[in-house]
């Protein structure tokens, strides 16, 4: 019957669409985890630099046990001991660096989790802020150790937070102060805000209403990606994100993020 044919064709129709909503969330996913490739690709000489520092010093270490071992000596012993603890702590920093690395750009499911919000924004730092001391950049963090859990996907909150520091430490390239700042704290009913200042030249208000727009961009090597994925990142966490100018000068980006509702929580 004809009523029949309409209902058919209504279920169709929503199948259709639904398969079309998971192809783009899959190229959505997709779209983020080579971003997130791209951006280790950026760093790779930052990277090779921060994890050359342990590597020089093990070979070090072992160098100098080498030669204690040439005419062995008792009172060496305690030298030689603490020449082996130090160069198996630097295998272990090198490590870390590089099970951060690869946590970071490993493919995975999107998956939402509870988290600390202050071990995620360090774990995350680590990461983006590599090579920034030498450039001069002076940082300050001032999280909240009691602050609710978040609910979100963790490497991809990592990935925001590892964007606007490093996009912040670029902007303050040819700064003489260069201060970063990232503080969180409650915003409205059951979200927390996190905030990533730096002392940069600002942005012009010509592009401030498209920053998050893809193509958009202030570098002049840039696709104009960073911001709309970071953007696109948030929202599908169930936040949002802007960004305003300092009063003392510079910039500052804000996004917020769902705290995770706790069993036996009000």
């Amino acid at each position: 019957t004809g009523s029949d044919r309409l209902f058919t064709g209504f279920i169709r129709d929503i199948t259709e669409r639904r398969r079309t909503e998971e192809r783009l969330e899959s190229l959505q996913s997709e779209l983020i985890h080579v971003s997130r490739v791209s951006a280790m690709g950026t760093m790779a000489s930052t990277i090779a630099h921060e994890l050359n520092q342990p590597i020089a010093a093990i070979a070090n270490y072992a160098e100098s046990v080498r030669d204690m071992l040439i005419e062995p000596d008792t009172e060496m012993f305690p030298l030689m001991r603490e020449a082996l603890d130090e160069t198996a702590k630097e295998a272990l920093r090198a490590g870390h660096i590089v099970r951060r690395l690869r946590d970071f750009v490993a493919r995975g499911e999107v998956e939402k989790t509870i988290e600390p919000l202050p071990a995620l924004i360090n774990e995350a730092s680590v990461l983006g802020l590599m090579g920034a001391r030498e450039k001069g950049v002076h940082t300050h963090f001032d999280l909240d150790p009691y602050s609710s859990p978040v609910f979100v996907d963790k490497v991809q909150i990592q990935q925001v937070v590892i964007n606007l520091i490093r996009n912040a430490c670029e902007a303050m390239s040819d700064c003489a102060e260069r201060r970063l700042s990232v503080c969180t704290q409650a915003d409205q009913s059951g979200f927390v805000r996190v905030s990533i200042a730096d002392t940069g030249p600002g942005i012009s208000p010509d592009i401030a209403d498209q920053l998050f727009t893809a193509f958009v961009t202030t570098k002049v090597e840039g696709m104009g990606l960073g911001l709309s994925i970071c953007r696109t990142i948030i929202e599908a966490n169930g936040g949002r994100i802007w960004m305003e100018p300092r009063e003392s000068g510079g910039t500052v980006f804000h996004f917020t993020l769902q705290q995770a509702q706790l069993e036996g929580s009000t």
